[in-house]
């Protein structure tokens, strides 16, 4: 069960946490604002101050001891540091702050302050060092405080009484010890209170507020000092939770009929499916190669990262059920990579076989796109398209202001476009100054918030069968959700899911004869030397040895038989704190002409493209669509589509509100 506790930041001065940029000719340093233009702290600043402070008490309540109980405690509590040696990188966070926002829609005033540098020599203003920057006014912003209730191997964190008051009195007395928050606290701007524990809704008065935390954390501490001792027990509890072990009520799974695979999921005759819909409420991130000092993102979320939450949901309802713990192992359980939704159509990666003019007109919002896997050489220079996802059918909405280029002449067949990512620049600070360290600057690149994204998850039927798994999957109940990579940091990986009622899947009908495989996933195929392979002949083995006997068609002119191109693919294991292996797949998005020789063939091709080919399908790799209708089309138009296409500035906004 979350235990979640209210954080009220109550400034007293003007105050701003800059974002490192400006505004050209004008402002040279702006105050950091939420989707609805309102000033915020984020939680990695809250941390960060948090933080600092909690060694001080720590070492209070610990009487001046460096490594006393208290002090083990604030370091489990926060886990590793900007300036640990690295000895513990397995320590995780046990606390998560959110951003800190101003509540209740009201307006929070901001001006603009003119500052000059002074020469240390003379005593008078530098010349050329006029700067402006903004600040924000006197108010209070409302957050929250969460303790984790999972460790880094998925498994459940339980907080005994005992635990939540230790670490309650900790975080208050640390922010009872914050003077202030923001840049210029030299020149008195932002002088605050930080109160954990007291539920500001209730307190109208911000003097009652602060004596309500003070009161509190004195009885705490007269209640829980004599047993000082007994918290870092409780708190390796917390890091080291003791595993379940099986019971001899356990059933024990067996493997559905074709052998127990965990990288191909055997034909089942009858297959459930679900669609998971993910809003996301803050920026995630989803693990992409890291290059130098920047945190990248794919612009979609691998089913590797969905996994692992939709099994964790069904084996908390269903405690110590064997059939549940070895569902993935066993073939069972199957999430889709969670794909960009716009205007309610689910996107498809490009496939890598289309091209678009290079020259197009001024202020032109569509573009007339060729498919080579029908269509000849164009005679005009053309570009590939190798990036972004298509959505068929899109609409341009009604409201759309008409403009040169806006609408063709021809039909629209869909959307072209890819999700935007956010970027968020940060540094690590020194706990010993409190200053920037020295090459710790770094940016963050995610997933918006306000982004819908959806995925599909599979169960056969034998486990959809099991009681209770349908009420755990029960459609239209959101659950909140923590995603992706740095989501322990409070300010990134905040989502809620919600699930669609659990439906039959039919298999789509194929015949046989010449059809195109369109792949919506990155696969995962292996050489005949069982290494990654990526040629075509790789491919079509992998159908065969999965029971679907396919052949590549020939080329027989200057059509493509095939557009396939490749991906390194790296994720990160939180259990062993480390990259996993680097693996090559063929990118989402190839796509493979291929002849189906006989009716079997046809058949075990339909039932491959609800469970995927290749290896890790259960982690969403492998998917395909076959014979889509757009590739049957030599050449179709589709609309450019762009940020307010994928994100609605009100919908970000009223989450917003709803959180604080």
């Amino acid at each position: 069960m979350t235990h979640t506790l209210p954080l009220a930041v109550v400034f007293r001065s003007a105050w701003g946490v800059s974002t490192g940029t400006g505004i050209a000719g004008g402002v040279d340093s702006i105050v950091e604002k939420d989707a609805a233009g309102r000033p915020v702290v984020r939680g990695t600043v809250l941390t960060g101050v948090i933080r600092e402070r909690a060694v001080t008490a720590a070492q209070a309540l610990d009487d001046g001891a460096t490594d006393g109980p208290w002090s083990r405690f604030a370091r489990d509590l926060f886990g590793p540091g900007p300036d640990d040696d690295g000895q513990d990188d397995r320590r995780q966070r046990h606390v998560i702050f959110s951003d800190a926002t101003v509540a209740g829609g009201r307006d929070v005033p901001v001006h603009e302050v003119v500052s000059l540098s002074i020469d240390d020599e003379t005593g008078t203003a530098r010349e050329d060092f006029l700067r402006f920057f903004e600040r924000a006014g006197a108010c209070r912003l409302q957050g929250t405080v969460t303790l984790v209730d999972e460790d880094a191997e998925g498994r459940n964190l339980t907080w005994s009484d005992e635990q939540r008051d230790a670490a309650r009195l900790l975080l208050a007395l640390s922010g009872l010890l914050v003077r202030g928050i923001g840049s210029n606290r030299s020149d008195g701007d932002g002088v605050c209170d930080v109160l954990i524990g007291a539920d500001p809704a209730r307190q109208a008065d911000d003097g009652e507020l602060l004596t309500k935390v003070r009161t509190w954390c004195s009885t705490a501490m007269d209640r829980l000092a004599p047993e000082a001792a007994a918290v870092p027990a409780a708190t390796a509890a917390v890091v080291f939770p003791r595993v379940a072990a099986q019971t001899a009520s356990s059933a024990k799974a067996e493997p559905l009929p074709g052998g127990n695979h965990a990288s191909t999921a055997p034909c089942s005759p009858q297959w459930w499916s679900t669609t998971l819909t993910i809003d996301l409420l803050t920026p995630v991130v989803s693990y992409d190669v890291p290059m130098s000092n920047e945190v990248r993102s794919l612009d979609f979320l691998r089913g590797t990262v969905m996994l692992p939450w939709v099994h964790r949901l069904l084996r908390r309802a269903l405690t110590g059920n064997g059939a549940i713990r070895d569902a993935v192992v066993h073939g069972r359980l199957l999430v889709s990579d969670a794909l960009p939704v716009a205007g309610d159509i689910v996107g498809l990666p490009t496939p890598l076989v289309l091209s678009t003019p290079k020259v197009r007109k001024p202020d032109q919002r569509w573009r007339q796109v060729t498919n080579r896997l029908v269509a000849e050489e164009p005679q005009e220079v053309h570009s590939p398209l190798r990036s972004g996802f298509i959505f068929p059918g899109w609409e341009a909405p009604p409201s759309e202001p008409p403009g040169e280029g806006s609408r063709p002449d021809d039909e629209l067949s869909g959307g072209l476009g890819a999700p935007p990512l956010t970027g968020r620049q940060a540094t690590a600070h020194s706990a010993a100054t409190g200053a920037a360290k020295d090459g710790a600057l770094f940016l963050v690149r995610a997933l918006p918030a306000g982004l819908r994204l959806r995925a599909t998850v599979t169960l056969s039927k034998d486990l959809a069968d099991v009681p209770g798994v349908r009420e755990a999957l029960a459609a239209g109940s959101a659950r909140e959700a923590r995603l992706g990579s740095r989501r322990l940091s409070g300010a990134y990986g905040h989502a809620t899911c919600t699930f669609s009622p659990l439906t039959k899947v039919t298999a789509p009908p194929v015949s046989t004869g010449e059809t195109t495989l369109w792949f919506t996933s990155d696969v995962l195929a292996r050489s005949a030397a069982l290494g990654p392979g990526g040629s075509q002949q790789d491919l079509a083995n992998s159908f065969g040895r999965a029971g679907a006997r396919i052949e590549v068609c020939p080329a027989s002119d200057d059509r493509f038989t095939a557009g396939i191109r490749h991906r390194r693919v790296d994720s990160w294991s939180a259990a062993g704190g480390q990259p996993r292996p680097t693996r090559t797949a063929i990118q989402a998005g190839s796509v493979l002409r291929v002849l189906a020789p006989d009716e079997a063939a046809a058949r075990a091709l339909a039932d491959l493209s609800v469970t995927g080919v290749g290896d890790l399908t259960a982690q969403g790799f492998g998917r395909f669509v076959i014979g889509h209708p757009l590739l049957d089309q030599k050449r179709f138009l589709l609309r450019d589509l762009h940020r307010t296409d994928f994100i609605n500035p009100a919908d970000v906004a009223a989450s917003q509100e709803e959180q604080s």
